[in-house]
């Protein structure tokens, strides 16, 4: 099972991104100036298209990283017989010695492989959060975190419900 891991950092402030409108009616999109963000974690299957994320409002660190691995990751995406493939990005936390501990420990379930340095488009979950980007935050108000956070849970739940629906991002993996 080949599976790719990526963090992102969603932000309350409003992200502009071209849309259409009448011409000379610019549209406006207010902001609260808050600097509020929803931190995720995500993992996509390359062939299943099979998504896991885990929320979190702290930073990302070898502690938030490794419940992901246990929480979502292995019971996401291990069979018995079959390891997983991990493939992820150079984030220093990845590299921390407790994060290899825990992968020496679970060497029969999971292997992981790093991406080459600064190479996101190397990576299939980044195409997650740009579809995440376009359908739930750009050029959207969000009053409270909460709303953000309902608008990131809803596109979420869409595409576990509708994985066919990003197998088109992930067809340049294959």
């Amino acid at each position: 099972m080949i599976v790719y891991e990526d963090e992102a950092t969603f932000r309350q402030t409003p992200t502009l991104h071209r849309t259409w409108a009448l011409r000379g009616c610019q549209p406006q999109i207010p902001t609260r100036g808050q600097r509020n963000s929803q931190k995720v974690l995500g993992a996509v299957s390359l062939y299943t298209n099979q998504f896991v994320y885990h929320h979190q409002t702290d930073y990302f660190n070898a502690d938030t990283y490794l419940s992901f691995l246990e929480q979502q990751v292995l019971p996401g995406f291990y069979k018995r017989g079959r390891r997983i493939y991990l493939i992820q990005d150079n984030a220093s936390y990845h590299k921390k010695p407790e994060v290899y501990d825990w992968l020496t420990k679970h060497r029969s379930k999971i292997e992981v492989f790093l991406l080459p340095a600064y190479s996101p488009e190397f990576n299939a979950v980044e195409r997650i959060w740009y579809h995440t980007r376009r359908n739930a935050t750009h050029n959207r108000y969000f009053d409270t975190p909460e709303d953000l956070c309902h608008s990131l849970f809803h596109t979420f739940a869409e595409i576990q419900r509708k994985p066919d629906s990003i197998a088109g991002y992930m067809r340049p993996f294959f």
